[in-house]
């Protein structure tokens, strides 16, 4: 089972390099997650980005997509976490 510092480090990796970045980022700052739903999305595909085989298929998309996927993720957290408050 995964510790809660393991999930941690996740969503702490996923906004310091985050998938949704734009290729020609330049790492002077990081891109600030829009909110705590956005931060969790952005940790899952950290996790996800650190298992061979689903990293090689994450890498080979475009920019609108990556956005697109980030967001739904950020979309169906708000929603969970809204139904089971």
């Amino acid at each position: 089972m995964t510790t809660e510092d393991e999930i941690r480090r996740r969503i702490e990796h996923g906004n310091r390099f985050p998938y949704d970045a734009p290729n020609d980022w330049l790492r002077k700052s990081d891109p600030p997650a829009r909110d705590w739903a956005h931060s969790a999305a952005r940790g899952i595909l950290a996790d996800l980005n650190d298992r061979s085989r689903i990293k090689h298929a994450l890498a080979d998309i475009d920019q609108e997509t990556k956005d697109e996927i980030v967001e739904t993720r950020a979309a169906i957290i708000r929603l969970a976490h809204k139904d089971y408050q």
